[in-house]
């Protein structure tokens, strides 16, 4: 029989545990943090990459008095049509597609030497013409969930990030 002068050694099973029910939990709420600021972070870079590309056809049209042609609805092959006209052209309009200079925090946005890519590794959109929303032309990421839609409104639009929402 224990004497009430004798000190307990170690510790009881339940609180350890307690102590990793705690661990647990910090880290989970770490780990979704980390998430978040992550996500807000590659919506910044899209919007920053998004103007850049804006003031690349920007420079295009005051040279060519037009904008680079794509009347696919959904924007596919959006990024190529982006990267001939901004960048393989007589000109480079943009010059962080120059492979010298496209890193964007260590990745390239430019995966296969034509595509451009959003920081999910999504292609961008472009359409022009009379299938374009906005007055010129319309650029846009599929955002975070990588679906679009020509849409804007569809489920699939509601997070795209885009030249003509903000």
């Amino acid at each position: 029989m224990k004497t009430p002068t004798e000190t307990r050694r170690g510790f009881t099973l339940m609180e350890l545990v307690v102590v990793m029910a705690i661990i647990v939990v910090l880290a989970a709420l770490t780990v979704g943090i980390l998430i978040t600021v992550q996500t807000k972070q590659n919506i910044t870079k899209t919007k920053v990459q998004i103007a850049l590309l804006e003031n690349g056809l920007a420079d295009y049209h005051f040279d060519h008095r037009a904008y680079p042609a794509n009347a696919d609805p959904e924007g596919r092959q959006g990024d190529e049509v982006l990267h001939r006209h901004l960048y393989q052209g007589d000109k480079i309009y943009v010059a962080e597609l120059d492979p010298a200079h496209n890193t964007k925090g260590g990745e390239a946005w430019i995966e296969g030497g034509t595509r451009i890519v959003d920081p999910w590794g999504q292609s961008y959109r472009y359409r022009s013409g009379e299938n374009a929303l906005s007055a010129d032309y319309d650029l846009w990421s599929s955002g975070p969930d990588k679906k679009t839609n020509k849409d804007p409104n569809h489920a699939h639009s509601v997070n795209d990030i885009s030249n003509w929402r903000d």
